[in-house]
């Protein structure tokens, strides 16, 4: 999981948000070239759906990248999956 963070608004494809118990949002979407780059990601590739999380802490604001999934349904799975945490 990367600890650099994006600037937010670099969504190429806004599909899915789930709404985490702990008050944080996921994600699951294309996200731009340059949001994989700022994100150190780019062993991920370019293309695809990512699940992220977005980052509103203070000093710490934009989005995290924590995976890549196979379909848009692995990304809604995971983001679900992670959210029952």
């Amino acid at each position: 999981m990367a600890e650099i963070f994006g600037v937010c608004g670099m969504f190429d494809d806004f599909l899915g948000t789930i709404k985490m118990k702990n008050g944080d949002t996921l994600h699951v979407a294309s996200l731009s070239r340059q949001s994989v780059i700022d994100n150190e990601a780019e062993h991920l590739g370019f293309d695809g759906y990512f699940v992220f999380q977005d980052v509103d802490r203070g000093a710490e604001q934009g989005i995290r990248i924590l995976g890549k999934a196979a379909d848009y349904d692995a990304g809604v799975v995971l983001a679900e999956l992670l959210s029952a945490r």
